[in-house]
C-alpha cells in the first residue's frame, strides 16, 4: 500500500465545496507566515498577520465577525491553528486554504469564474 504524499493529501482536502465554488469577492486573504516568507511571495492582495499574532492582527482590521476570511501559510498547519483561534473568537466564515501554492490556485480559479 502506498502512502499519500503531503501534497496529495492537501489536494484531497482542497477538493471541498469551497475549492469548487467561488470565493466571495469580499473575502479577506490573510497570509499567516513570517514576514520573510511573505516577502518571497504571496497571494495578490493578501494581508500579512503571522499566525502567532492573529488575534491582535485581526482586531486591527476591524472586520465583521461574518466576513469571509481565507487563511494560508506554507503547508496549512499554521493556517489551521489561526483558523481555530479566529473561530474561538467568533469569526464564522474562516477557511484554511492550505499552503501558498494551493491558495494561489484557489484565488486564480475564483477570479476565473468572475
Amino acid at each position: 500500500m502506498q502512502r499519500l504524499s503531503l501534497s496529495c493529501l492537501l489536494a484531497l482536502l482542497l477538493s471541498t465545496p469551497l475549492a469548487w465554488s467561488q470565493v466571495p469577492d469580499n473575502a479577506v486573504w490573510i497570509d499567516v507566515r513570517t514576514p520573510s516568507e511573505f516577502a518571497e511571495g504571496r497571494v495578490e492582495g493578501a494581508t500579512l498577520i503571522p499566525w502567532d499574532g492573529i488575534e491582535t492582527g485581526i482586531r486591527a482590521l476591524k472586520l465583521d465577525k461574518d466576513t469571509p476570511i481565507v487563511l494560508y501559510c506554507g503547508s496549512g498547519g499554521r493556517a489551521g491553528r489561526a483558523r481555530e483561534t479566529l473561530q474561538a473568537n467568533g469569526y464564522s466564515q474562516v477557511t484554511n486554504a492550505g499552503g501558498l501554492e494551493e491558495a494561489q490556485a484557489l484565488k486564480a480559479a475564483s477570479q476565473a469564474e468572475d
